[in-house]
């Protein structure tokens, strides 16, 4: 079987998270399956399509150091990008791709897994993560696109901690300090692995070597066709576009507390992280005792349908707390999305903890 190989020069952050959606399109229409590599100018920060903006970023820093927050339309957590990390997207036909993402992920992660082994590392995947002794060394995702399924990932050549702590957003400037400590003891890269840093050229050979091994294909070099560049275009200036990088906020305007606060005897707006196999942030304003906004974000993967997450809080409102399990589990039946990280037992026990909290149990009578 024939894949494009494509190598791009370094992008900014909106052409970046916007590559692989026009490959995707590609590929839907019956385009080869593409192997997609290059990294970028410039540091940016990477916002998942599931999360709010300002419950993730350090907006006072990044705009003061004119960093962009890009918002991809792929699901995880936030990530500084770097032009320390090498950066590859994987687009193929969905008939080509397994249905579970962890067999997706088992396929289509195991090559690059062995090409840091050729390297003599100690490598191994852990969900969609690729850890050496442990320590993250690249971050995957996977969406789909029209009839292709996008695996999206990185090599870390070289991690910029300090940097990566100054932009996410944390509770005190000491908490910081602990999250940089915290990020070099889980985070490491080829750098500081190997003692130097492999050029692209040759990660790129070698990828190419153990793909072709593993999925039995044959590469092609290409370039991308106009039709695609055309769309990248288009894309990439839409992603500039504040109402996109952030709609998740504007979506809940007055949904914005990191904690449960009982307004007045009838209202209550409360905030709850639980942590299933992906951290799933829940903020819901109680009105009357009725949930009157609902707002669900996290880093996990809501791989289809589409706007999943925003019909089931707009499905949340306006019922009673003894209504959200039937909720749950009707929306799942119906609209059985694929998901990484989380599953409806998962959310059911997430909102029982913020239903349980004492401020909401006031106003709930």
């Amino acid at each position: 079987m024939s894949w494009r190989f494509v190598s791009l020069p370094p992008q900014d952050g909106y052409h970046m998270v916007t590559s692989f959606v026009s490959v995707a399109e590609y590929v839907s229409r019956g385009g080869k399956d593409t192997f997609l590599v290059f990294s970028v100018k410039e540091p940016f920060v990477n916002v998942g399509v599931h999360q709010e903006v300002w419950l993730e970023v350090d907006l006072d820093y990044t705009l003061k150091n004119n960093i962009p927050v890009v918002r991809r339309d792929l699901g995880g957590g936030t990530v500084v990008i770097t032009q320390g990390e090498h950066d590859y997207f994987i687009v193929v036909r969905g008939e080509n791709a397994p249905s579970d993402p962890k067999t997706l992920y088992e396929r289509f992660l195991t090559p690059v897994v062995d090409v840091l082994k050729d390297y003599g590392l100690n490598a191994t995947l852990r969900d969609q993560d690729i850890v050496v002794n442990g320590k993250k060394i690249s971050g995957n995702g996977a969406m789909t696109h029209g009839k292709a399924v996008v695996i999206a990932g990185n090599i870390l050549m070289r991690a910029d901690t300090r940097l990566m702590s100054k932009c996410i957003k944390v509770p005190s400037e000491k908490f910081r300090d602990k999250i940089a400590k915290d990020m070099s003891e889980w985070i490491t890269s080829l750098e500081r692995e190997l003692g130097y840093v492999p050029p692209r050229e040759e990660l790129d050979k070698k990828l190419k070597e153990s793909f072709e091994s593993h999925l039995n294909i044959k590469f092609e070099e290409s370039t991308l066709t106009p039709e695609e560049i055309e769309t990248w275009e288009k894309l990439a200036s839409e992603k500039r576009n504040e109402e996109w990088i952030y709609y998740k906020d504007r979506r809940h305007p007055e949904l914005k507390t990191e904690r449960c606060v009982k307004i007045s005897s009838s209202v209550a707006v409360c905030h709850l992280d639980y942590k299933a196999r992906k951290l799933i942030r829940i903020t819901a304003k109680f009105v009357e005792g009725k949930i009157d906004e609902v707002s669900i974000s996290g880093d996990f993967f809501v791989m289809s349908p589409k706007g999943f997450l925003e019909t089931l809080e707009d499905r949340l409102r306006g019922v009673t707390p003894s209504r959200v399990h039937e909720i749950i589990d009707s929306t799942f039946l119906e609209v059985k999305p694929i998901i990484f990280g989380f599953s409806a037992e998962d959310l059911k026990k997430a909102f029982q903890e913020i239903l349980n909290k004492p401020e909401v149990q006031e106003v709930l009578g």
